[in-house]
């Protein structure tokens, strides 16, 4: 099969963007938490109604001074501050804290903003149906309008965040496996579409998320992958099924990645006859890395992936996780990543 000069730019631009930043920048990137069908559910009882799906982008100065500079291939816009915003009402104990407006889809948007205190959420809304991306730093994440996100923020440093919208038919023609180059390439091509929308931001105290979001700060970062061989790929819809992954070569000491999207919550990976429940629905985009050596030489890892709405798995046996799917729709997206280290 031949290769063009687009196939190696983007092949490169995946590589470049799966590197770990610097320790400053990693410092100063907060962490995200997905609110999951499990915590629609429970705020459900009190009348909270929640969108499904998060994205966000954050760059922070690393002297802390605000936003860093860098260069943007795809068209950018300044949007409209609304100045009555900070006035409406709070939001889970979060006080409103400012709302840019934006006349079109398109160029990416950067708003600026200093936080009041440790937790901050912001929200996306849209005029239609549209999917939000974020331009983070470790690659663009996305989701659809409505949605929110969650920050730990340091109050009084200044955090920007670079977002751009897209319509949902735009969106689902750039595909799932969006690179930061093949986005901004995509928004350069396209220009501006028609669609208005705005981002609002919320911060202070927080009273529904705050238990995650204290387990999300204190937790380590994760180990890289960086300069790994990988020995195996596979994506499915989170069913509850056992699925093997062959490994293209045989191997003990592994490092793995777990990522749930969409409602896709607790992965069940056996390695070697022993089984491991992994909570990869808080990972979020970034998904859930860890080490394990299999009890001997494998060549074939198990995985079996199940939605929030299944709840939490206490029985990793297959009849078992069958029994739990009973009542539960299959739902989201996983992907697992397998590499010798």
């Amino acid at each position: 099969m031949a290769y063009d000069l687009k196939d190696l730019t983007e092949v490169m631009e995946a590589e470049t963007e799966r590197g770990v930043p610097s320790p400053d920048l990693l410092a100063t990137v907060r962490r995200r938490v997905r609110r999951g069908n499990r915590l629609r559910a429970a705020a459900a009882a009190f009348g909270v109604v929640l969108a499904a799906g998060t994205a966000f982008g954050v760059v922070q100065g690393q002297d802390g001074s605000g936003a860093q500079k860098r260069e943007v291939l795809a068209p950018t816009m300044a949007g409209v501050t609304n100045d009555a915003f900070p006035k409406s009402r709070s939001v889970e104990g979060l006080k409103p804290l400012k709302e840019v407006r934006f006349s079109e889809f398109g160029p990416i948007a950067r708003v600026t903003f200093t936080p009041t205190g440790v937790f901050t959420m912001y929200t996306a809304r849209c005029d239609r149906d549209a999917t939000w991306y974020d331009i983070a730093p470790q690659g663009p994440g996305s989701g659809g309008c409505g949605s929110e996100g969650y920050l730990t923020t340091t109050p009084g440093v200044p955090v920007t965040l670079e977002t751009t919208v897209l319509p949902a038919a735009a969106a689902q023609a750039l595909g799932d496996r969006v690179t930061k180059g093949s986005l901004e390439r995509y928004l350069s091509a396209h220009g501006t579409m028609s669609g208005a929308w705005s981002l609002r931001v919320y911060s202070g105290p927080c009273v529904n998320e705050c238990q995650v979001m204290r387990r999300m700060r204190t937790e380590p970062e994760q180990p890289p992958l960086s300069g790994l061989k990988q020995l195996g790929h596979a994506t499915g819809i989170a069913d509850g099924r056992d699925r093997p992954v062959p490994l293209k070569e045989r191997g003990k000491a592994l490092r793995l990645r777990v990522t749930c999207l969409d409602g896709a919550a607790t992965a069940v990976v056996r390695i070697g006859g022993r089984a491991k429940v992994v909570d990869c629905e808080v990972g979020e985009s970034q998904g859930v890395t860890w080490d394990q050596d299999a009890a001997y030489v494998t060549d074939a890892i198990g995985i079996a992936v199940l939605p929030a709405e299944a709840g939490a798995v206490n029985n990793t046996d297959g009849a078992a996780l069958a029994r739990q799917m009973r009542g539960a729709k299959p739902a989201g997206r996983w992907t697992l990543d397998v590499y010798a280290r």
